[in-house]
C-alpha cells in the first residue's frame, strides 16, 4: 500500500491529498500519538489493536482505547492518534457509532464489495460529550435499509472533519439526509461524495455557531434539497463557507437560510424550474460565480455587473 489519491484512500505510507502526480502529503508516518487497528471481519476487541495481527473488531473498541490513551496524561494532552479501519460488514452485523475519538483521525482502509472503502452502515447519532478534533478519511457511511439520517452530531462536538468520505443514501427506503449537524463548530466536509435520493436534504446545518464551517469540493446528490443552513445558525468571527461543490439535485442546489454563508464556485443541475427561489437561496453580498442548469436555462448567480 502506497501513494493515495484524490479520495484520500489511506495506506501505510501517509494519506495524501490531489490528482496523481501532484499529491500533496495530509500526515504519513510520523505519527503524534499512537496506531490502532480495526479489522471488522479479523479482530477480537479483547485484542489490543496494536496491529493488523492483533486488532480491534468494532470501531468502538478502537474509540475507547485511544479516547484513554489521550486523556492518561501531558503526553497525550496535544497528540493526535491513528485509528485505521477495515470493514465490509453487512447490516445484520453493523456497528452504529455513539461516541468519537478525540484528537485522532480515522482512516478507511480496504475494500467493501465494489467500493473503494470500507463501509459503515447505520443511522450514527453521536452522543452527549465534548467531542474535539475528530476527522474521518476515506471512511464509507450506507444508510440502513429503513433509511433516515446517517450520521447526527450534536452541539458539544468540534472540529470535526470529513475528508475524501462516502455517504451513501441509497437503502430500501432512501435516507432523509446525510450528514445533520447542529453548531459544530471548524466543522469540515471536503472532497466527499454524497449519493443518493435524500428525501429532505442531504446536508443540514442546524441553528447555532457553525464558525468555520467549510463544505468544499463535494459531489452533492439530493431527492431534494443540496446543502440547507438554518435561519439561527451563527458564524460570528470566523465566516461560513460553501465552495465549488458539484450538485444533482431535485429542489434548490442551497437553502441557505441564515444569510451569513459565502457561497462560491458551486456548479449544479435541479429539476426544478427556472426560478431564483426554486433552485438557490443566498445572500448576493457574500455569493459569487454559482452556474446553475435547470429545468430550462443555464445562469449565473448572482447575475454579473458593471464595476464602478
Amino acid at each position: 500500500m502506497g501513494k493515495t489519491h484524490f479520495d484520500q484512500v489511506s495506506g501505510i505510507n501517509g494519506v495524501f491529498q490531489g490528482p496523481s502526480g501532484y499529491e500533496s502529503q495530509i500526515f504519513g508516518n510520523i505519527v503524534a500519538g499512537n496506531r490502532y487497528y480495526v479489522d471488522v471481519n479479523f479482530g477480537v476487541d479483547t485484542n489490543n489493536g496494536s496491529s493488523w495481527e492483533r486488532p480491534f473488531k468494532t470501531l468502538a473498541a478502537a474509540i475507547v482505547a485511544s479516547n484513554a490513551n489521550i486523556a492518561l496524561n501531558s503526553k497525550g494532552w496535544a497528540a493526535r492518534n491513528q485509528i485505521y479501519y477495515k470493514g465490509d460488514n453487512n447490516e445484520a452485523a453493523a456497528e452504529t457509532l455513539i461516541t468519537l475519538p478525540n484528537k485522532c483521525d480515522v482512516i478507511g482502509v480496504g475494500s467493501y464489495d465494489h467500493r473503494p472503502t470500507p463501509m459503515m452502515i447505520g443511522n450514527h447519532v453521536i452522543g452527549a460529550g465534548a467531542y474535539m478534533g475528530c476527522r474521518f478519511f476515506n471512511m464509507g457511511f450506507m444508510s440502513p435499509a429503513a433509511g433516515g439520517v446517517i450520521f447526527t452530531v450534536p452541539t458539544t462536538t468540534s472540529g470535526l472533519a470529513f475528508y475524501g468520505c462516502h455517504f451513501d443514501g441509497r437503502s430500501t427506503t432512501p435516507a432523509t439526509k446525510a450528514i445533520v449537524a447542529t453548531a459544530v463548530e471548524q466543522f469540515t466536509i471536503k472532497g466527499c461524495k454524497l449519493f443518493g435520493k435524500y428525501s429532505t436534504t442531504t446536508i443540514d446545518i442546524g441553528t447555532g455557531s457553525s464558525r468555520a464551517l467549510l463544505i468544499e469540493g463535494n459531489q452533492i446528490e439530493s431527492g431534494a434539497i443540496g446543502i440547507t443552513t438554518h435561519a439561527s445558525m451563527t458564524c460570528a468571527d470566523a465566516v461560513a463557507m460553501i465552495l465549488n461543490n458539484t450538485f444533482a439535485v431535485v429542489t434548490l442546489l442551497i437553502d441557505e437560510n441564515s444569510d451569513k454563508v459565502v457561497i462560491g464556485g458551486n456548479r449544479g443541475t435541479t429539476s426544478a424550474a427556472q426560478t431564483i427561489a426554486l433552485i438557490i437561496d443566498y445572500n448576493s453580498a457574500l455569493a459569487f460565480d454559482n452556474i446553475i442548469t435547470s429545468a430550462t436555462a443555464t445562469s449565473i448567480y448572482p447575475a454579473l455587473g458593471a464595476i464602478g
